[in-house]
């Protein structure tokens, strides 16, 4: 996974903000609330730090290129919280840095799996702010998404968007947004939202879930590529008949 990093407005110095997922060489899909703070703002001010579970060992720092925030995305209800950060330049596979697959099933239910949260959130359930170094691992359990839907008054049309997670005593927190939820080895969910609390799984946490947004995800990352590949034909076109042109002394 990622750290993806902000810089607020206004400000010179990056905050590790949330998690981000890795899933194509130059696509990262994190959560659309992890940009609240630059809305609109400029790209500049959004970059992705790889290459280690430790966040003081990270050397590889990627600017981001562009983002996209899903169009349905909704600030008060939290629906559609999923966005997709294009990067500068590709990512170099290996040990360390790699991409997941993502969970193709949209029908599938989970309730009862285990699934693993990774992220660099808070860890002190009375503290907030308290984030460590070191990535931290957690499983909980899938519940079923009526239970959340219930939970957090969402509406019933949008359950099949979501996953839901909870544990006794283990739960996401502060800061992990945007991070992995894996089930089966498999990208089923991003870190979205659960109760404001101590973070002890006494409610559930909400995930959105990859496969809903399927079909958003390939359309956005499909449409990019192939404007970057004839952007990069054009201008070898033209670098070609530039050359042709040139007259012999």
């Amino acid at each position: 996974m990622v750290n993806v990093q902000l810089r607020k407005k206004g400000n010179t110095n990056f905050t590790k903000y949330c998690g981000g997922v890795i899933i194509d060489k130059s696509w990262v899909v994190t959560a659309a609330h992890c940009n609240r703070f630059n809305v609109g703002g400029p790209v500049k001010n959004i970059r992705v730090a790889v290459g280690s579970s430790f966040l003081s060992q990270m050397k590889v720092i990627i600017p981001v290129k562009k983002y996209y925030v899903h169009e349905n995305w909704n600030t008060y209800t939290v629906e559609n919280d999923i966005m997709l950060l294009q990067l500068q330049k590709p990512l170099k596979f290996g040990s360390t840095i790699n991409k997941i697959d993502l969970d193709t099933d949209i029908g599938k239910n989970y309730t009862g799996d285990l699934c693993t949260v990774t992220g660099w959130g808070d860890t002190d359930l009375f503290s907030r702010g308290d984030y460590p170094d070191r990535l931290q691992v957690v499983s909980l359990s899938a519940a079923s998404n009526e239970h959340c839907g219930i939970k957090y008054s969402i509406r019933k049309t949008y359950w099949n968007n979501i996953l839901c997670l909870q544990e006794k005593d283990k739960d996401s927190c502060e800061n992990d947004s945007g991070g992995p939820a894996v089930c089966g080895k498999k990208l089923v969910g991003i870190v979205s939202y659960g109760y404001i609390g101590p973070c002890n799984g006494v409610f559930p946490s909400v995930h959105t879930r990859i496969s809903a947004y399927l079909d958003w995800i390939k359309d956005k990352m499909n449409t990019k590529n192939k404007k970057n590949k004839k952007k990069n034909k054009d201008k070898k076109k033209k670098s070609n008949t530039k050359r042709k042109g040139k007259k012999k002394n």
